[in-house]
């Protein structure tokens, strides 16, 4: 493999790495938008939380939405988690590969934080939260600790299988 050949596969290499943390980063900003906001997310969620409940109460659909909401939360910053952690964990930088965990949470932290900033200031459509900031937080922490998890649990049947 040539000089060229092997810049090439590393360039390739690290666009796959890090491209998918990229593009949900901006799906995160987005979402931190006015498009996010409860107002425009009621014309699809509202319809359908009112065929599958039709008899329910202008308030527990209000309610079910605030729900959809916060789950929403979790598996955004979940997800966040995985590609941040998919991607720090083989990354060139020894510094974040030894604590990719960390690193990872930390991003989620830092994105999340942004986040609620930008939605104070939004001009009155959207309210910054420090309780979001915590629930992003430790959603991501919870996937953080699934991946550890499996990876242990995969390294310890690698390591049970050669004894």
């Amino acid at each position: 493999m040539s000089f060229s050949e092997l810049l090439s596969y590393r360039w390739r290499e690290r666009f796959f790495r890090y491209a998918p943390l990229f593009v949900w980063l901006g799906v995160i900003a987005w979402l931190s938008s006015d498009s996010g906001a409860m107002s425009e997310t009621s014309r699809f969620v509202r319809p359908v939380l009112r065929f599958l409940f039709p008899e329910a109460s202008e308030e527990t659909i209000l309610t079910l939405h605030g729900l959809v909401r916060k789950s929403a939360h979790v598996f955004v910053y979940s997800v966040l988690a995985f590609l941040a952690a998919r991607a720090f964990f083989v990354t060139s930088l020894a510094a974040i590969r030894s604590h990719w965990a960390a690193a990872a949470i930390g991003m989620v932290f830092i994105t999340a934080s942004l986040d609620e900033l930008n939605q104070s200031f939004s001009g009155g459509t959207r309210t910054g939260s420090l309780w979001d900031v915590a629930l992003d937080t430790v959603s991501g922490a919870f996937a953080i600790g699934l991946i550890y998890l499996l990876l242990k649990r995969r390294f310890m049947k690698k390591l049970l299988g050669q004894i």
